[in-house]
């Protein structure tokens, strides 16, 4: 009887510490977002704006495509890259600051179709990626 009555006392403070525990999560253990952005190796926000030209637009062949990004320094923006339809684009950087403003070409032989530009910032410190649609005219 007193074996019986010990192991539903034990048990029930098992269940008691383990629900604490799950309870307090990730509230310790040096987690804590106050210093997020102290150091060296701490991620700046990367963010793709200002797209051109803007989603759906309709556009003619070769056209111009541009974006900024911000949170990355001149000497990364060669980890930029950007597509049309899985085709590289090739961009050229001009330093703005506090952004980078990239400019390119669609590829030639896009004409009467619809292609997704695709640019990711492959930066190991904070990637960032953002897609549109364009609609290429003949």
């Amino acid at each position: 009887m007193k074996n019986s009555i010990l192991i539903v006392t034990l048990t029930s403070a098992l269940c008691l510490i383990s629900t604490s525990a799950i309870a307090a999560g990730g509230h310790g253990g040096g987690h804590s977002s106050f210093k997020k952005g102290v150091g060296k190796n701490s991620c700046k926000a990367t963010v793709i704006t200002r797209t051109k030209p803007e989603h759906l637009a309709s556009v003619s062949p070769q056209s111009e495509i541009s974006f900024w990004v911000k949170g990355i320094d001149i000497k990364d923006a060669k980890s930029v890259e950007a597509t049309a339809k899985k085709i590289p684009i090739t961009l050229t950087v001009e330093e703005k600051d506090p952004f980078l403003a990239f400019k390119g070409k669609l590829p030639d032989s896009l004409k009467g179709t619809a292609a997704r530009i695709q640019v990711s910032v492959n930066y190991k410190k904070c990637p960032a990626e953002k897609g549109w649609l364009l609609k290429i005219t003949e």
